[in-house]
């Protein structure tokens, strides 16, 4: 499955959203992020907003998709 351009999370399912793949830019209003995952068993949504200038942007990426694959040591 291919990336597409940056898709409105709002308008997507469930079902829709936990068949993105990760990394997939969204966007939900006018902010843009890239989705994460589903966390179970709870199907929240986790996305890691883009802001231009926030230090440690890779750091927190990885610790949102612990996150959201459940792994040890995420909170």
């Amino acid at each position: 499955m291919k990336y597409q351009k940056a898709i409105n999370i709002w308008a997507l399912t469930s079902i829709q959203r936990k068949a993105l793949k990760v990394g997939q830019w969204v966007t939900a209003g006018t902010a843009k992020g890239q989705y994460m995952g589903q966390k179970s068993p709870s199907a929240t949504d986790v996305v890691i907003w883009h802001h231009a200038d926030v230090k440690g942007y890779n750091s927190k990426r990885s610790a949102l998709r612990d996150y959201a694959l459940g792994q040890r040591g995420a909170k």
